[in-house]
């Protein structure tokens, strides 16, 4: 990506890829399982890297799958955060 140099984006045919790297966290993507397999495969053979299984969490965010896409949810961290500040209540 031009404005994000920690997205990486394949795109091939009608195939696309997301690659989103944060420090020594990894969230990889795609539209064909087949795409996906074969990146996870490629990367684990240049990497020491696990495979934690579909998204939930990332950068204190909660990732819910639902029937348009992913709802992305801050409420916990937003909820820290006002306990650090003493805020709740």
């Amino acid at each position: 990506s031009k404005s994000d140099t920690s997205l990486f984006i394949l795109h091939r045919g009608s195939t696309i890829a997301y690659l989103l790297v944060y420090v020594d966290d990894i969230i990889l993507t795609a539209n064909s399982t087949t795409t996906l397999e074969l990146l996870i495969r490629s990367l684990k053979s240049e990497f020491s890297m696990s495979d934690l299984g579909a998204l939930h969490h990332f950068l204190g965010i909660n990732v819910t799958p639902n029937a348009s896409g992913l709802f992305l949810c801050q409420q916990q961290y937003a909820l820290e955060i006002l306990e650090r500040a003493k805020m709740l209540n």
